[in-house]
């Protein structure tokens, strides 16, 4: 064979084999809705939602230990009850404006509801084939949710909103199932990644389902603490101590609730450093809403609202 025509063919085949191994490795992602992982998991800033390395987290522990009445553990801040109101039940925007404060968080746009919302132009309201459902905006950081309807929070997603890129993503699909629960309750016991912090390179979630805790057989409402230099978890909390929209960190504490219908309801002061409960406060109803200003907590529960003094005691 002449040897150019060899070389030529060789040639053809090389490119024809590049060719098939992209095309079958793009549709094999598709089918499957693969995200290919770097196996060092070192993420690449972009400004592209769609270029961001996934890092997938492995299964966390389920634990069914719920808190117990304990005698309360040292604490860097200590909470003081000011004030019990009644509320309406449907005046949380009231409640918001009569104390002046606020979540941090953009209004996503939501459809359904005919709401526009006011995310910014450069923060993306989809990634794939999901929706985005929570944004979160911090100083220097935002963090933002997807998932598949309103209800889901299953990727996380952290945007420098300095250098506008995308700085890190996480899929926390294997957060969302415990490894039991009762079968005909399976529509409702998805955990969705409710609220996020960060500090350094310790990433605080928590994750509940919407619906009773035997449901899963009392494995719901956890916190986690993620070291995002292995993303590896540092500690997660008992079960049933965060199922509130949102939780606050103050100095070494993470204050938090859970609570729901027929269900024992509760404000947690947890130890940041090792997921344990150092204070567990009854409330009269289920915790929504926990916001610190100044010196005060403001914790809006599904009938009740309460008025907190913080107290700061000697450091742990």
């Amino acid at each position: 064979m002449n040897r150019k025509l060899l070389k030529a063919n060789q040639l053809f085949v090389t490119v024809l084999l590049g060719l098939i191994l992209s095309v079958t490795t793009t549709k094999f992602s598709s089918l499957f809705n693969v995200s290919l992982v770097r196996a060092d998991n070192i993420q690449t800033e972009t400004d592209n939602i769609n270029e961001v390395d996934l890092i997938e987290l492995g299964v966390p522990p389920f634990r069914q230990d719920a808190p117990k009445n304990n005698p309360n553990r040292a604490s860097s801040i200590e909470l003081k009850l000011i004030s019990t109101t009644p509320n309406q039940i449907t005046d949380t925007e009231a409640w918001f404006e009569r104390n002046n404060i606020s979540l941090p968080t953009y209004q996503i746009p939501n459809f359904n509801l005919n709401q526009i919302g006011d995310l910014p132009d450069y923060l993306p309201i989809s990634f794939g084939d999901t929706i985005i459902v929570k944004a979160i905006h911090y100083p220097d950081q935002d963090f933002l949710i997807y998932g598949n309807d309103y209800g889901d929070g299953r990727y996380l997603f952290s945007y420098d909103s300095d250098s506008h890129q995308f700085t890190a993503g996480y899929d926390f699909s294997n957060y969302s199932l415990s490894p039991d629960y009762v079968e005909s309750d399976l529509d409702f016991v998805n955990q969705s990644l409710t609220w996020v912090n960060q500090e350094d390179n310790i990433l605080y979630v928590s994750h509940s389902h919407n619906t009773y805790a035997q449901s899963s057989l009392g494995m719901n409402g956890y916190l986690t603490a993620i070291n995002t230099d292995n993303n590896q978890i540092i500690w997660r909390s008992q079960p049933l101590v965060c199922n509130a929209g949102n939780f606050e960190i103050i100095n070494e504490v993470i204050i938090c609730g859970y609570g729901f219908t027929a269900e024992p309801d509760f404000l947690y002061l947890i130890d940041k450093n090792n997921g344990k409960v150092l204070q567990q406060i009854n409330l009269k109803t289920a915790p929504d809403y926990i916001i610190r200003k100044g010196d005060k907590l403001y914790v809006r529960t599904y009938d009740t609202d309460y008025v907190f003094e913080i107290k700061f005691m000697n450091k742990m």
